[in-house]
């Protein structure tokens, strides 16, 4: 009888310790596991042999671990060389290991899947994770939920906020993360959503290339009949050919760069055509929080690390565990299994009929609320002071 192992890797998550509890806490309910061991930071564990005991841990670090956002057994990013498979290959032999899950995204996956290849003789299993919602063939993955409710309660309290300085500041421009794919920013529409007649929220995702004549354009009829606007821009908007329209750099040169600082560069666009304009960040907060985490988002991740543990007792390999669709109860018919190698072929971007002429279709904003099930915070009271705000 060999050992069990689970790794988390890539960004962390306000829910990736839930799925690591989850698993935990399915595990040691059954006697047969010698040992359960965590690699440490990710791929860079893996390859180096880094582990830490698990068996061990108790009921009541298993619930800290449901509650706290991060990852605790370090996470990170970490090239899969050829080279630095087979070292992992020979960690796995040498700890015995003959089960192993993994915790992550695209990439993560793409290296589970590799994995599988060279050691055939292990069992693995992924368990879905990211803020991105960037997964194929799950309808949304841990992690995401909680992201785009702290996007739309974020831009809800700024948007009330603007409109208290409609005199004197016409126009926020709020920035969120997605590089690639704008399932982020589309969560703004809920707000729009849960506040009819509020003022405009436009939102530019990566999905649609960007164009700053039509922004402004756009910008300008708009405050021709409203006292103020706010806009919604993924961090990796691009233009026709491609190119971010704006980066920045997080190491010493130019080579190391990431999307990021469009909400400054579009500000002072505004500000140059005389429109009173400031730019806000909501930054890594919207992966790594408690105060938004969304119930129903911890209760997947949870669900998903214990399901991964059935799966792997089912004497399945090289699949990772995927919701089935939004809201649907958390039993065996809400799970569908996926090969790892179809996961690792691309990011899913926001589907075809999310997207409107101008920012995102009222079809995305039903989905997500089906997805979260529970409203927003002071969802009710908002509505009330809204139509106090405009005499409504």
């Amino acid at each position: 009888m060999g050992n069990i192992a689970i790794v988390q890797a890539g960004g962390p998550t306000s829910v990736l310790n839930s799925s690591l509890a989850g698993f935990i806490e399915k595990c040691k309910t059954d006697k047969k596991n010698q040992h359960i061991l965590g690699f440490r930071n990710g791929i860079e564990g893996m390859v180096k042999g880094w582990t830490l005991e698990l068996s061990g841990i108790s009921t009541q670090e298993i619930q800290a671990l449901k509650q706290q956002p991060g990852a605790v057994l370090g996470s990170g990013r970490f090239p899969l060389t050829a080279e630095r498979m087979q070292l992992v290959k020979n960690v796995l032999l040498k700890k015995k290991i003959d089960q192993l899950v993994f915790i992550g995204g695209n990439g993560t996956m793409w290296s589970a899947n590799q994995i599988a290849s060279l050691a055939a003789e292990v069992q693995i299993v992924g368990i879905p994770k990211t803020i991105d919602n960037d997964i194929w063939f799950t309808d949304h993955s841990p992690g995401y939920l909680s992201a785009a409710k702290f996007v739309a309660e974020g831009v809800r309290s700024l948007a009330f906020d603007l409109w208290s300085m409609r005199n004197f500041e016409r126009v926020r421009i709020v920035e969120v993360m997605g590089r690639n794919v704008g399932w982020l920013a589309a969560a703004a529409a809920l707000t729009r959503r849960k506040l009819p007649g509020f003022l405009p929220v436009e939102i530019y995702p990566p999905e649609k290339a960007f164009s700053i004549e039509k922004f402004l354009s756009r910008i300008k009829m708009l405050l021709e009949t409203e006292p103020c606007a706010l806009v919604v821009v993924s961090e990796g908007v691009r233009d026709a050919d491609g190119v971010p329209i704006a980066d920045q750099r997080i190491g010493g040169d130019d080579s190391n760069t990431i999307p990021g600082g469009v909400g400054v560069f579009l500000a002072n666009v505004l500000r140059q055509q005389g429109i009173s304009c400031r730019s806000e960040n909501f930054g890594v907060l919207q992966r790594s929080n408690t105060w938004t985490v969304a119930k129903r988002d911890r209760e997947e991740a949870i669900f998903l690390g214990q399901k991964a543990y059935d799966v792997l007792n089912q004497g399945e390999s090289k699949v990772m565990v995927g919701m089935k669709g939004p809201g649907v109860n958390l039993d065996d018919n809400a799970v569908q299994l996926v090969q790892l190698n179809k996961i690792a072929s691309g990011e899913r971007a926001l589907e075809p009929r999310f997207l409107a002429d101008f920012g995102i279709a009222d079809c995305f904003a039903e989905w997500l609320e089906k997805a979260l099930v529970d409203p927003l915070v002071e969802e009710d009271s908002a509505q009330r002071v809204w139509r106090l705000a405009t005499c409504k």
